[in-house]
């Protein structure tokens, strides 16, 4: 039973509304300003001596951020460090030093040359990584001025997120890696605890001084900074590569009767030593001094750019299931998936310290993160939604939005705001997904701990890696043993890779997998390979995925039986490839199922693909290809549609193609075809299908891309967002094809600009299929950009903390030169009833927000929904990814009525900075 057709489950308790969560960043954001080098220091202020100490407002309790976590080292860090920040770039060591990166410049990733460098996906990810430099804070000795002798840790209250890192060799991988709230050095100094912990969103640390204990023992020594000074406030402002980095001065108190008294006091500075000066203070009662240090940090927002490609929602099932029996009964859990890329930071030893204290530190690596979240679904839809209907099918915020309404929620019974599960995976280079998908029809299942039972598979994984100990395997599958089709790279610059992952994404659990992989592959030859695009088998107890991409040649293609359709490489700068596993089988020979070149004599590479059954498995392919018709790629023997903007002949420079195949090894081709106008077109996102009409088979398929072209579409409005004319530059597309194997229903049935002024590109495609003749709804999902936003569609101002568009803070004119956006198609039937098809919904996606001189960055990459009651057509939700540089894309408890979204992260931790975090969002779909 997959997600497309669950009619018997319950329905959702509450819809999700867009509960927007920005995701995945795995560093810290220093607070800095651009500063003079040669600033004169301003003088300090005078610590003024005062009587007995007059009592403040009762003490507030600190702000302890469910989102700032620190990481305990298994292992999976070098050996000095005892903590690290999660996601972050802070690390604490044995000596309870806190060793901060400060950004000091960038440095180009590896992209290819010629025709293969135009590639739009390339925009998509990640282009370039930071340089460091570090700065360490240093408690040291007072008379010495060497660092304290090593001190007693621990981590306080602990997070139930399950942490798990599979990178390079296997002795290095480490499972449920503890994440506690805040961690306690127990005396640095002679009765003083040193107290890393967050606040309001920062990472702050306390040193706690016991009564009688000597606060002058305390001096911290900066190493890795140009210059230290301290500005008219008392702010400590730390001069690092032309950067300064400002850490708020000290708040001093003591608590007295459950009041906070204020303590005078402020730092003292001696060279790139700090001390701290303390005004009279009753010595028999215990006191705290409390500076802020200038990062934030979360999980799930940094200073670095993070990269969400991928959203995959698995089948809902009970989370408290006992037996293997009642997993897919009285379903109450959706588990959604998401993945992409991360810049992972790690401890810089030797460079950082002593005579190496100034120099640049390249991050190592950029690796893969896969994530967990969990939704609750054990309720009924509420009757009271105010003014939603047919006419407004995206419905975003409202008073049963996450949060607001208690009786749906992210699933916390055993994560953390929802977030349940996190692996890092990689090697020694870079690793870069590009692809999620998942079977959500899974039936198998494992037992976890020896206790209750999940899920047995997750998602696959697909992308690009330069590693050559990349983690490959395989485990729990067919027979047990270890046999992956490609255990060693394959030689170039990259290689491509394909990964199925078990279900809780844990190491340690007693899972179909001891390792956090069930399969993992290379796939590559000696020259540059890359996988853009995954699909995973749907259906009960099944494990194949299908992936396509790119290679530039010697990619290992062949077919465990039969012949691969063409294993000659084609030309050009690259070919297209399309290739199956099965990871159940075991031998290498057999996992192949087949891979095979698809590709002519210019530039090709598959970037979208569906994976569907219809007497046998049956693939569609969706691309870009520069090159001339050809026997093996397209021609006019290749069953093409004929149409304006389709046949056999390329149109433009770059032309879109649409291609299905048959058969699970040896492939045969059924139709081939060009997709373009009189310009450049490209295909991203592809949705297949195949069924029998009056006893005829007959494809469905859905594409979007974008395109530069002009010719003139149909089967859409004249007029409008989706309409007939390209409105300017760049504008998305979206069309519906039907093919069937008898030629007497061959055609496009539409094909549409969607778009404004600017420039405008559709990345992702999804359908709610349907039974019957009514065929599929279509989502689409990309970016537009330009002056001139979306107006949207189908959507009205009747619900709260909410303007008629996903654009927030939902007050203000700002329109952001880049955003996201999201549009709903109905169905159209193979009979053309629905013609000409216009939008249901269309709504633009992001903040209004960024930082100073920031280029606005908002990207919608990947859509993907859950529907509870399909023959309702469109009810559920409609889950999206991405990335923004936008501060916030949440309403704010400062709109009316207040927002008190109860989600993991609701702003970007990295507000000072251009960088990009990724996001999870999620809106309401009403029938």
């Amino acid at each position: 039973m997959t997600h497309h057709e669950t009619s018997t489950l319950p329905p959702l308790r509450r819809w999700l509304a867009a509960a927007t969560a920005p995701l995945i960043a795995f560093t810290c954001v220093p607070l800095v300003a651009r500063a003079d080098r040669d600033a004169p220091r301003p003088s300090r202020p005078v610590l003024k001596r005062t009587g007995p100490v007059a009592p403040s407002a009762p003490a507030a309790a600190p702000s302890r951020s469910g989102r700032l976590l620190f990481e305990e080292n298994l292992g999976q860090h070098a050996g000095p460090v005892r903590y690290k920040m999660f996601g972050g770039s802070v690390f604490l060591t044995d000596r309870a030093e806190a060793c901060m990166l400060v950004e000091a410049g960038r440095e180009p990733l590896w992209r290819p040359t010629g025709k293969a460098a135009e590639n739009p996906r390339w925009k998509t990810l990640p282009a370039s990584r930071p340089v460091y430099r570090a700065l360490r804070m240093q408690p040291v000795e007072r008379e010495t001025g060497r660092p304290v002798p090593p001190a007693a840790s621990e981590g306080m209250v602990r997070s139930p997120i399950a942490l798990s890192y599979c990178k390079g060799d296997r002795s290095q991988w480490r499972s449920r890696v503890p994440l506690y709230r805040e961690v306690v050095y127990h005396q640095v100094y002679p009765g003083i605890d040193l107290v890393y912990y967050p606040k309001d969103e920062r990472l702050t640390y306390d040193f706690r001084v016991a009564p009688g204990a000597d606060p002058s023992a305390i001096r911290l020594h900066f190493e890795g900074a140009d210059r230290l000074a301290l500005d008219s406030e008392g702010n400590l402002q730390c001069l690092v590569g032309g950067q300064t980095v400002v850490m708020q001065k000290p708040t001093l108190y003591q608590e007295v009767a459950g009041e906070r008294r204020i303590v005078p006091g402020r730092f003292a500075l001696t060279g790139n030593d700090v001390a701290f000066e303390v005004g009279d203070y009753d010595r028999n009662l215990a006191l705290v001094i409390d500076p802020v240090l200038p990062f934030y940090s979360t999980y799930f927002g940094g200073n670095q750019d993070e990269e969400a490609v991928g959203v995959a929602v698995g089948s809902i099932y009970n989370r408290n299931a006992l037996t293997a029996g009642t997993v897919f009964s009285s379903q109450d859990t959706i588990p959604v998936f998401i993945a992409g890329t991360t810049h992972s930071t790690s401890f810089p030893v030797p460079v950082g310290s002593g005579p190496n204290a100034n120099n640049l530190i390249t991050v190592p690596d950029v690796d893969i993160f896969v994530a967990r979240f969990e939704f609750r679904a054990d309720g009924t839809v509420p009757a009271n939604i105010p003014d939603v209907g047919p006419a407004r099918r995206f419905a975003p915020w409202d008073a049963f939005t996450n949060g607001g309404e208690p009786d749906f929620t992210y699933d916390d019974r055993g994560a953390e705001r929802g977030l349940a599960a996190v692996v890092i995976y990689g090697g020694s280079g870079d690793d870069v997904c590009t692809g999620v998908s998942i079977n959500a029809g899974q039936s198998t299942t494992e037992q976890v701990d020896g206790t209750y039972f999940r899920p047995a598979t997750g998602p696959v994984l697909v992308g690009y890696t330069t590693s050559t100990n990349f983690p490959t395997g395989r485990s729990g599958l067919g027979s047990g043993s270890a046999t992956t089709f490609q255990s060693t790279f394959g030689g170039g610059f990259t290689d491509a890779f394909a990964m199925l992952l078990p279900f809780c994404l844990d190491v340690g659990a007693d899972n179909i997998s001891t390792d956090p992989i069930a399969y993992s592959t290379y796939l590559g030859g000696s020259g540059n390979d890359l996988a853009w695009a995954c699909a995973a088998e749907q259906g009960a107890n099944r494990f194949q995925f299908v992936l396509g991409g790119e290679t530039d040649g010697n990619l290992p293609t062949g077919s465990a039986s039969g012949s691969p359709f063409d294993s000659t490489y084609g030309g050009g700068d690259a070919d297209g490839f399309l290739a199956r596993f099965n990871p159940e089988l075991n031998s290498s020979a057999a996992q192949r199922r087949y891979v095979t070149y698809f590709g002519g004599n210019g530039y090709d590479a598959v970037t979208g693909i569906s994976d569907f059954s219809s007497s046998g498995p049956r693939v569609g392919v969706t691309g870009i290809t520069g090159s001339d018709p050809e026997a093996d790629f397209i021609d006019a023997g290749s069953n093409s549609v004929t149409s304006a903007v389709s046949g056999a002949a390329r149109n433009g420079d770059f032309d879109a193609f649409v291609a299905m195949f048959t058969g699970n090894t040896g492939p045969s081709r059924e139709f081939s075809m060009y997709l373009g106008g009189n310009n450049d077109d490209w295909g991203m996102g592809i949705y297949a299908r195949r069924r029998v009409i009056s006893g005829n088979p007959r494809y469905v398929v859905h594409v979007a891309g974008l395109t530069d072209s002009t010719t003139t579409g149909f089967g859409v409005p004249m007029s409008g967002h989706l309409s007939t004319a390209n409105k300017g530059g760049i504008d998305a597309f979206v069309t519906q094809i039907s093919w069937d194997g008898n030629d007497t229903a061959r055609t496009v049935q539409y094909f549409g600009y969607l778009g404004t002024t600017g420039d405008d590109e559709a990345y992702a495609l999804a359908t709610s299929e349907q039974p019957g003749p009514g065929n599929s709804i279509v989502y689409v999902g990309g970016i537009s950009n330009g002056t001139t936003a979306f107006t949207p569609v189908g959507i009205g101002s009747g619900l709260p903390n909410f303007a008629n568009d996903l654009l927030y803070p939902a007050s203000g004119s700002t329109i952001p030169v880049s955003r996201g956006f999201l549009a709903r198609i109905p169905a159209v039937s193979e009979t053309g009833v629905g013609l000409p098809v216009s939008l249901d919904n269309l709504v633009n996606v992001g903040g209004r927000t960024f930082a100073t001189g920031a280029q606005p960055i908002q990207r919608v990459l990947s859509v993907a929904p859950y529907l509870v009651a399909p023959a309702s057509e469109n009810q559920g939700v409609l889950f999206f990814t991405g990335s923004t540089n936008a501060n916030n894309v949440l309403p704010t408890t400062s709109d009316i009525p207040p927002a008190p979204y109860n989600v993991f992260q609701n702003t970007r931790a990295n507000n000072t900075s251009d960088r990009k975090d990724a996001y999870l969002g999620s809106v309401r779909l009403t029938p």
